[in-house]
């Protein structure tokens, strides 16, 4: 049906409802007018017509969660059932079974369809089932209190006279739920309301038929049967009917305890009072039964209340504001509200905050919280809501003004995923720092900003506490959204740590506040994504070295030779291509497999270089250059992990150059030290790279055993200044009195080859002699070479 037409769907379901109008008036008419017999024959059709219709639903949609329409059906012949006990007079107490199956089937079906969580699908299951108590047990106690005397047919017809009574409370409480919890945007659950409507008007006419001339089937009171099972199955029919029973997005409200309570009361105080005024005795053991479940069902009932307080407290007992639980609570209901309005959400970090525990004591840390949470309430926005997100975190959920509503440009990137801006994200990527216009904070973080720039007066003095945020832009939720409580909750979330995304964007700016652009957050979820596959992608050998040559300078052009490749991480991403180092290594690193990168590129760096040797593609004493991060060097285990990759390659030590940054000499300098030394005995060579951009200093090239030195590309790239020009002639004097040679990186241009070679550079390295490509190059490259570095 997806796939028709529009008009011809429009034209079919018009006429399908004329059809089914048509088909109700004429069964309705044909029962109301017809002899009892003969209507009690029409209505065993009806009935077998109705399963029929609401299977051939079922098969036709396939729902999310047949079960609902099963129990939904399972309730209906039950229900049928009870009617052919009358019929066929089997027995009151046949007829006091089926239909309090029936009420406990549809009582089950409230707690299916209008459960909120978990645990309070758990409460609502408990106060649903207290009712079905209260109408099974009065079922019974009425056949004993109520005599329909020579108007009746015996106890089968008292028992359906009582069954009728229990069926109004249920099947009404059934319907009120329905309304009262907002679940009219369906029209499949309005034609179930239709469906409770021709029940509650077959119940009412049933029992006024009862008390007066006596019910008989095939009455005129039956014609609404017809009505009840043709609304039944249109609602199995109609579309709108796949999404009922999948967990539906939280309303904010739950089944009416009061129902509950008050079935509770009629089943301990009403109904043994009613069985005193009969000399009856087959409500007794009835009675027992029924009283103590409904303890049993009132102590589970308190219980569950106690431990949904436990584990999900709504308030925070230090500042008294709502907690991160409230606060997503608070999102999926504006999510499940058709006519909510745009907000923004703003979460807010006390930077350094831990420094207050620790000089001033965890006493004067919690008094500095709650007095930040007073004042990021006086200074929210009317309407707004604070909340205490974790130990130093807030969140403030505030309406948006109207500048607000059209600055984002569109709100936010749909779902964790980044849907379609993060696939473009993918394909052309770029820092974040490149987004589009609409960053500006709003005027609500920019006023919790302002009120956490004053200090606070806390025991022992004042603290000062600067604070960061990170906001969104939560648009109003569209009508045609399905009531979905996983989906909600799912995007619940990813609001908010869309928000979080935002707030630790702004900490690696170092800004005081940023909004969340649709950029920034393709960005940022194409990096998790990423990440998600990064373990996989090194366990699969998806991470491979490129190589990028190292010439030799010569007195002469004709003299420049390839010396060595530095082998250069990528990622052979099998749908996004290939990613190099600057997507690759910070994400390793977040993650904690950097040195897993390293030990991937240094082991197939090896094993080619050996195979390039063999095979002349490159000269016999070339050498390969292997980055090593900080977290690589730190290994104690280091020196036996290049010297094994070394012997696995059949290599000697001097085919291997270790290329480190300077910054990583800071963590354990002495133990760095005692590992290079011991690999360089063996032969292996250390290059320290991108020189003059990290914590330089002379010392280290005293100190640390080093043979070359790789000037960072920000520098060479400005090799044709003057001023520039002389920095690096110092620093080759330098390296040369050292006994290390002096390597210029990213040489772009044959005149920065050339004074590269003025100035007295041993070696260069860049787009200008050969850019980095899967196989190695034996020559120089002509200069410019077309390839991506």
């Amino acid at each position: 049906m997806t796939g028709a037409h529009p008009r011809l769907a429009v034209a079919g379901a018009s006429a399908g409802v004329a059809a089914g109008v048509a088909a109700v008036a004429v069964g309705t008419v044909a029962v109301a007018l017809l002899p009892p017999s003969t209507a009690v024959d029409v209505l065993a059709v009806v009935q077998l017509v109705g399963v029929a219709g609401v299977l051939g639903g079922l098969v036709r949609n396939r729902p999310a969660r047949p079960v609902v329409w099963l129990v939904l059906l399972g309730a209906a012949v039950l229900y049928g059932a009870a009617w052919w006990a009358v019929v066929l007079d089997a027995g009151g107490a046949v007829v006091a079974v089926a239909c309090t199956a029936s009420f406990l089937a549809l009582g089950r079906v409230v707690a299916l369809v209008g459960r909120q969580r978990e645990q309070d699908a758990a409460v609502d299951a408990v106060d649903v089932s207290l009712l079905a108590i209260a109408a099974a047990s009065s079922s019974l106690t009425l056949v004993s209190v109520l005599h329909s005397g020579p108007r009746g047919a015996g106890a089968t017809a008292e028992a359906w006279l009582a069954v009728q009574a229990a069926g109004v409370v249920v099947v009404a409480a059934a319907a009120a739920w329905a309304v009262v919890t907002g679940r009219l945007r369906s029209t499949a659950v309005r034609l179930l309301l239709v469906t409770a409507g021709g029940l509650l008007a077959w119940h009412v006419a049933t029992i006024v038929a009862a008390l007066g001339t006596g019910y008989a089937p095939g009455s005129a009171a039956d014609a609404a049967l017809v009505v009840t099972w043709s609304g039944f199955v249109a609602a199995a029919w109609h579309p709108s009917m796949r999404a009922l029973g999948r967990p539906v997005a939280p309303s904010g409200r739950r089944f009416p305890a009061t129902l509950a309570v008050l079935g509770a009361g009629v089943t301990l105080v009403v109904l043994p009072g009613l069985s005193r005024w009969t000399t009856a005795d087959e409500p007794t053991p009835v009675l027992v039964a029924a009283s103590a479940a409904t303890v049993a069902l009132l102590v589970l009932r308190q219980w569950l209340s106690a431990r949904s307080a436990r584990r999900g407290p709504a308030v925070d007992p230090l500042t008294g504001l709502g907690t991160r639980r409230s606060l997503l609570q608070a999102l999926a209901g504006r999510l499940a509200d058709p006519t909510s309005p745009p907000a923004v959400l703003c979460v807010v970090d006390l930077e350094a905050f831990a420094d207050v525990n620790a000089t001033r004591g965890h006493a004067t840390g919690d008094r500095a919280l709650a007095a930040v949470a007073q004042r990021l309430e006086r200074a929210a926005p009317p309407g707004a809501r604070t909340y205490r997100t974790s130990g130093d975190g807030f969140a403030v959920l505030a309406p948006a003004d109207v500048t607000e509503r059209t600055a984002d440009g569109g709100g936010t990137a749909p779902g964790p995923a980044g849907g379609a801006a993060a696939a473009a994200a993918a394909q052309a990527w770029v820092p974040p720092e490149a987004a589009e216009p609409g960053s500006t904070p709003s005027t609500t973080a920019q006023g919790l900003l302002a009120a956490l720039s004053q200090p606070f007066d806390v025991p022992g003095g004042q603290v000062r506490l600067r604070g960061r945020v990170g906001e969104v832009l939560l648009p109003g939720r569209p009508d045609d959204d399905p009531d979905d409580a996983a989906a909600v909750a799912m995007t619940a979330t990813s609001q908010l740590g869309d928000a979080e995304l935002a707030l630790a964007e702004a900490v690696r700016r170092r800004v005081p506040a940023l909004r969340a652009t649709p950029h920034l957050l393709a960005v940022r979820h194409d990096e998790r994504a990423l990440a998600a596959r990064l373990p996989d992608a090194l366990a699969g050998g998806e991470v491979v070295p490129h190589y990028q040559p190292i010439v030799r300078l010569g007195a002469t052009c004709a003299d420049d030779r390839v010396s060595g490749h530095e082998a250069l991480a990528r990622w052979q991403h099998p749908e996004r291509g290939t990613l190099g180092a600057d997507r690759l290594v910070p994400l390793a690193e977040r993650l904690g497999v950097v040195r897993d990168v390293d030990e991937a590129v240094l082991r197939l760096a090896l094993v080619e270089c050996a195979r390039w040797r063999s095979s002349g593609v490159v000269d016999p004493a070339a050498s390969v250059s292997v980055n090593a991060s900080a977290s690589t060097l730190l290994r104690p285990d280091l020196p036996e992990v290049v010297l094994e990759a070394l012997q696995g390659a059949q290599l000697p030590g001097t085919a291997l150059v270790l290329e480190i940054t300077e910054g990583s000499w800071l963590s354990d300098r002495e133990g760095i030290a005692r590992r290079l030394a011991v690999l360089r005995e063996q032969g292996v060579r250390v290059a320290v790279d991108d020189f003059g951009t990290g914590y330089a200093s002379l010392d280290y090239l005293v100190s640390f055993p080093v043979d070359s030195l790789k000037v960072d590309r920000s520098l060479v790239r400005r090799i044709e200044e003057p001023a520039c020009a002389r920095l690096l002639g110092g620093v080759v004097e330098i390296a040369k009195d050292l006994g290390v040679l002096a390597l210029a990186e990213g040489v772009d241009t044959p005149a920065q080859v050339e004074l590269a070679r003025v100035l007295g550079f041993g070696a260069v390295q860049g787009h200008a002699v050969g850019a980095a490509a899967p196989a190695p190059r034996a020559a120089v490259e002509p200069p410019l070479a077309e390839t991506a570095s």
